[in-house]
């Protein structure tokens, strides 16, 4: 199975951007993936649209299986 975390922010005109990282690690906290996110505000890692990331928005995490199938 694979996961990946998804963090949303809003930039200074209020549009939403998003940063996907594969392969997030398991037991994942709610803290710790807030307090990242706050980093990459603070040190404005990233932008969107030429605008920097303002405010948090939400951040979710999916989850993917995989199941092969032996068709040959």
């Amino acid at each position: 199975m694979t996961r990946t975390l998804v963090m949303s922010f809003l930039n200074e005109e209020g549009k939403k951007g998003s940063i996907r990282i594969s392969n997030a690690k398991d037991g994942l906290t709610e803290e710790e993936v807030k307090a990242s996110m706050q980093v990459i505000l603070t040190n404005n890692i990233f932008q969107y649209n030429g605008f920097d990331f303002k405010t948090i928005d939400s951040a979710h995490i999916i989850e993917n299986q995989t199941t092969e199938l032996n068709v040959k």
